[in-house]
């Protein structure tokens, strides 16, 4: 990400600003990481981007908590809770 370093945020493209803050939050060492729709408003490009960092996560053995809407990007998880009116449907 040392690309970005010095650009201005609001100069990078939505999935410029994930990648940097995902690289922010692997910045302090966590165990888990929990993302809210991750891909969400990305071109195909940038959602592909952004999958490849959390499947690299995953292989390192990152807890990955991820929220999605998007039924293809759900081939990415060990286990699936489906919600319906907050509630576990599944």
């Amino acid at each position: 990400m040392s690309e970005y370093i010095n650009k201005e945020t609001y100069d990078l493209s939505l999935g410029q600003k994930q990648r940097v803050t995902i690289a922010g939050v692997l910045g302090v060492k966590p165990k888990v990481i929990v993302m809210d729709e991750p891909t969400a408003m990305l071109d195909p490009e940038g959602k592909k981007d952004v999958r490849n960092i959390m499947e690299k996560l995953k292989q390192e053995g990152y807890t990955i908590i991820y929220t999605t809407n998007i039924e293809e990007e759900i081939s990415l998880a060990d286990r699936v809770i489906e919600l319906e009116s907050g509630r576990i449907k599944e």
